[in-house]
């Protein structure tokens, strides 16, 4: 009792039963090693994935920034073409009793050259 623990000196069976479980303990240290190790590179892996794909956001930013300016001008260019279509039809309106006046006096000299060089 004066402070000595009674088990030591260790007894060769003792001896290995520590040996044994500093081996199971350095075993359990390198698994959480490499477990460890597969977190970090799949935590890598995860932000490789997060950067790509904000960068395919970027890009496709970028494409409908492009799509609204095409969509702006095909506007233009189709209210452009309205008012040039409304023109040309104003246009054959105002020619349509022309060509009927046309029309008329060629059927005339037509049923008088029948009638009088038959």
């Amino acid at each position: 009792s004066s402070g000595i623990n009674a088990e030591w000196p260790l007894r060769p069976g003792d001896q290995n039963q520590q040996l044994s479980l500093i081996d199971n303990q350095d075993t359990y240290l390198q698994e959480r090693e490499r477990n460890i190790k597969t977190i970090y590179s799949k935590i890598e892996e995860l932000g490789s994935m997060m950067g790509r794909l904000s960068q395919m956001i970027a890009n496709q930013g970028e494409t409908i920034s492009l799509l609204d300016t095409n969509v702006t001008d095909i506007q233009t260019n189709v209210d452009a073409a309205h008012s040039e279509l409304l023109k040309y039809f104003q246009s054959i309106s105002s020619n349509r009793w022309l060509m009927f006046k046309v029309f008329g006096i060629l059927i005339v000299f037509f049923i008088i050259f029948v009638v009088f060089m038959a």
